[in-house]
């Protein structure tokens, strides 16, 4: 019994020691490893981008002013909403906003004075080259570090998250908005051989 007891405590003995110096491997893994998070919504933010602009750009200036029905934003509102958005996430990790737009708020009086096409588009792409210019100097890797938006308090890795989401998710409801206006997204358009 006591040679069974000895060997049993041998073994639990080896698994502790594995499993803190495999713990620890982890840990320092995702220390090292931490601002890829940054990185993965950098380069998704930039595919997305690309998507936004194209289909901000694929839109009939005349249709900026269409909406699917009354209380729901209309074309260029989604674009605005979607740039003013990009700096109000960000400006909560240190990305500096333009002086026109107000800290740590939504901004939703300008979706209602900026609607031109011209005018819109430039705001979103300069929303989307700052976010890019931010995050790809963006160090900071305390992901669990909380910051407040005017929704809410968010650790940092969230807010990284809802940055992602937001512009996917108006993403979505520009192509409803275009497909409902006879708008076919570019890249979606099958190529010419």
């Amino acid at each position: 019994m006591k040679r069974i007891s000895r060997i049993l405590f041998v073994l639990v003995l080896c698994w502790l020691v594995a499993y803190k110096i495999s713990a620890q491997g982890m840990s320092d893994k995702m220390e090292s490893n931490s601002s890829s998070l940054t990185k993965l919504v950098a380069d998704d933010l930039m595919e997305t981008s690309k998507k936004v602009m194209s289909l901000a750009e694929a839109m009939p200036a005349e249709d900026y002013g269409w909406r699917p029905m009354e209380g729901v934003r209309s074309v260029s509102e989604v674009y605005v909403h979607v740039a003013a958005a990009n700096y109000m996430f960000l400006s909560a990790l240190g990305m500096q906003m333009p002086a026109n737009l107000k800290p740590n708020s939504e901004n939703e009086d300008l979706e209602k004075t900026m609607t031109e096409k011209t005018e819109v588009m430039n705001f979103l792409k300069q929303s989307f080259d700052d976010a890019q210019k931010f995050l790809a100097g963006y160090t900071d890797t305390d992901y669990d570090a909380t910051v407040k938006l005017p929704f809410g308090e968010f650790t940092k890795a969230q807010i990284l998250m809802i940055e992602a989401g937001h512009v996917h998710e108006h993403l979505g409801q520009s192509i409803a908005y275009a497909r409902t206006n006879h708008v076919v997204p570019p890249w979606s358009m099958p190529s010419s051989k």
